[in-house]
């Protein structure tokens, strides 16, 4: 554990990721949908920027079948960055609340002694703003965002491998196409993916556990 982790702030990391699994496998199914929008919308939104450049890259005379493939290697790996950022921003959001709150007990210390004849209730707000920047932190910042992490996770990784879903097979059949010039959505090549996607997922877990 490196200097400074909150291993205490950890437990809510875990806490968020137990609800956004729970949430992800049918508990609470409008939260999951909104989970299975956000990753279609984001791959959607790669595969509409992918088009685009290859259109361009077409009029300058690149591959485009390499072009092609590399975007939709992209699409594969936007959901699991956007986990990886979630995760990265709840630790750093538990790694500075207590700076925070050190800071906002020092301005309510500076303020009693800066003004005139000291007022109590300035360092009494200060103190109490700092407990709730020390406390509230991991159950309203980080608890969220892990949760938010865990739900893209188990709305978007079994998908891949289930042949009715349309837009996670996208880059599947794409990359088929890329590989070898037909449309396609084998199961060997639907795990490659898979595999390729889980990458940073697995980065994320990696910032939950260490």
């Amino acid at each position: 554990m490196p200097p400074g982790w909150p291993g205490k702030g950890r437990i809510w990391l875990l806490v968020g990721i137990a609800v956004g699994v729970a949430v992800g496998i049918g508990k609470l199914p409008y939260f999951s949908g909104a989970a299975t929008s956000l990753c279609d919308t984001a791959e959607r939104i790669v595969g509409s920027g992918g088009r685009t450049l290859v259109h361009a890259a077409a009029s300058h005379g690149a591959s485009l079948r390499a072009i092609n493939g590399i975007t939709q290697v992209v699409a594969v790996l936007v959901p699991g960055v956007t986990a990886l950022l979630l995760i990265f921003a709840a630790r750093t959001t538990l790694r500075l609340r207590a700076l925070v709150g050190v800071l906002v007990a020092g301005l309510g210390v500076g303020a009693f002694f800066y003004l005139p004849h000291g007022v109590a209730g300035a360092a009494v707000l200060a103190f109490a703003a700092a407990g709730i920047a020390l406390v509230a932190t991991g159950p309203l910042v980080a608890a969220p965002l892990a949760a938010l992490a865990a739900l893209i996770a188990t709305s978007f990784l079994p998908r891949i491998l289930a042949t009715h879903s349309t837009v996670p097979n996208l880059p599947v059949n794409a990359l088929h196409e890329v590989l070898f010039a037909t449309p396609g959505s084998p199961m060997w090549l639907r795990v490659v993916v898979l595999v390729l996607a889980a990458l940073p997922f697995a980065f994320a877990a990696r910032l939950v556990v260490r």
